[in-house]
């Protein structure tokens, strides 16, 4: 395994719903794959200015506002990339091929269907995610359970976890049944925190392994167009949750939290150092606040996820 990094640019160039991407060429590796637009950073070049370099000679559009989406290490046999995704919805000028290269404009929902180098899957979960994740909390009945779930909905969260230890598997299938309409028309994701096999009775969008469960299983426990989730405190049990193909990580507690007191917080900086090794997106868990979101992007996660911040 190759332990020193070719530092790549990449960029995610959105026009509403539809991003940019462009078709590798018989003589690249990875030929007849999509992917997006970028390359290798030159000395002294920071990320932003070496994504406007590259969309203007590759693409010839002027791109500017370049916003960090997702680092990821990625080693393939013969080199290790590190690629530092970034987008943007500023640009001039109409991308095409500069170079002989096919572009084209494709929706977001259309990107699952199109075939890219392995190290850009991270990028299309990504996207998918959004960065607020929010964890179901406390509730006295179902009414309220989705009186609380509409507030987090119309608060603009796009990715929800059912988590009810108090209820049997019966109950959290009927709640997940009677309010995945809602979720789902507001554009949004509901997984459920418990075992694979309820994926098999509900149209819930996949499922949230605890870190006691990861080690059950050798492989992928779900099907590929179900998200799976990994809630993970250390590096093992990351290793793990990467062995079993997760889509994405919880990782915690970053900060100090009620809900497991005597549990050591990382802090930003251990936080930090973990997720570089990490190719696939990671939310912060553990005393996340909305203020707190921007310091956890900035310190590499996807976004924050929480309980009783989202669940009021």
């Amino acid at each position: 395994m190759q332990s020193t990094f070719i530092e790549i640019a990449v960029g995610v160039l959105r026009c509403e719903e539809e991003i940019c991407l462009s078709l590798r060429q018989k003589h690249q590796s990875h030929a007849g794959n999509w992917e997006f637009p970028g390359g290798k950073v030159e000395d002294e070049e920071t990320i932003e200015q070496a994504l406007k370099r590259e969309f203007f000679e590759e693409l010839g559009v002027q791109t500017a506002n370049w916003q960090p989406l997702i680092e990821i290490p990625w080693h393939y046999e013969k080199v290790s990339v590190r690629l530092h995704v970034y987008q943007s919805y500023d640009f001039e000028g109409e991308p095409h091929g500069r170079e002989g290269q096919r572009v084209r404009w494709f929706n977001q929902a259309e990107l699952k269907e199109l075939i890219f180098p392995e190290a850009n899957q991270g990028i299309i979960t990504a996207l998918e995610l959004g960065d607020r994740y929010a964890i179901s909390g406390k509730f006295v009945d179902g009414a309220e359970f989705s009186d609380k779930l509409s507030h987090a909905l119309d608060e603009g969260i796009k990715l929800v976890q059912l988590r009810a230890k108090g209820l049997d598997e019966t109950e959290v299938l009927s709640l997940a049944q009677e309010n995945i309409d809602a979720v789902h028309q507001a554009g949004a994701k509901l997984l459920l925190n418990g075992s694979p096999e309820l994926l098999s009775q509900t149209f819930a969008d996949g499922i949230q392994l605890a870190s006691s469960q990861l080690f059950a299983y050798n492989s992928r426990p779900i099907p590929k167009d179900k998200l799976l989730g990994a809630s993970t405190h250390n590096a093992e049990e990351i290793a793990q949750a990467l062995k079993i193909d997760a889509d994405f990580i919880l990782l915690s507690p970053v900060l100090p939290t009620t809900t497991h007191p005597d549990m050591a917080s990382l802090g930003w900086e251990i936080f930090n150092q973990m997720v570089k090794a990490i190719p696939v997106p990671v939310f912060a868990l553990g005393g996340m606040k909305n203020e707190l979101l921007n310091p956890a992007k900035n310190n590499g996660a996807q976004g924050i996820a929480a309980i009783s911040e989202f669940w009021r």
